[in-house]
């Protein structure tokens, strides 16, 4: 993906692979970054622009949407983690991450996928790109492409390219599972 004059919007922005993302979209060449965190205070990636944002809270996703609505990329990396048992431990935590991880990212999706078509981002080869990845912290991610649900595990080795294929397909695709 070319992301030269892009303007992203990266939630999570605050530490970790949210700051990274923040970090290679300003060096590779993106218009505009904006960089979330609940806690805006603690982005501290220069030449970004920072927005408080909770995506739990469907008001603050509203207010990040109306506020940032040149966004032509959505960086949904927002995320919580508990290593309680889903069995035994207060079930607050599991709410506390479906809220985040489902309707958070659902929330998000909802409110950036107009801004996004409306900028005339999400398009590749003048055709629209029906893809959502969601980036799920240690685990491998799952993709949804035209109604397909397709996971990929990061520890299988990527398969050979197809004639004509670009190498960046093939590296992502996902493959079957050997049985």
């Amino acid at each position: 993906m070319d992301i030269t004059g892009s303007v992203a919007l990266v939630t999570g922005s605050n530490r970790g692979i949210g700051r990274h993302f923040v970090e290679q979209l300003l060096e590779r060449g993106a218009s505009k970054v904006y960089a979330t965190a609940r806690r805006p205070d603690l982005v501290d990636v220069p030449g970004v622009e920072v927005l408080a944002l909770d995506i739990t809270d469907p008001a603050s996703v509203a207010a990040a949407a109306a506020a940032a609505g040149d966004v032509t990329l959505l960086i949904d990396n927002a995320g919580v983690s508990s290593s309680g048992s889903l069995l035994t431990d207060d079930l607050a935590d599991a709410r506390r991450a479906v809220d985040t991880h489902l309707w958070g990212t659902l929330d998000m999706v909802r409110a950036f996928a107009p801004v996004i078509e409306r900028n005339g981002g999400g398009r590749h080869r003048q055709r629209p790109l029906r893809a959502l990845l969601v980036l799920g912290a240690g685990r491998g991610w799952v993709r949804h492409r035209e109604g397909r649900r397709v996971e990929h595990d990061q520890r299988r080795p990527a398969r050979a390219r197809r004639p004509g294929e670009s190498p960046c397909r093939a590296s992502t695709s996902a493959r079957p599972t050997p049985t």
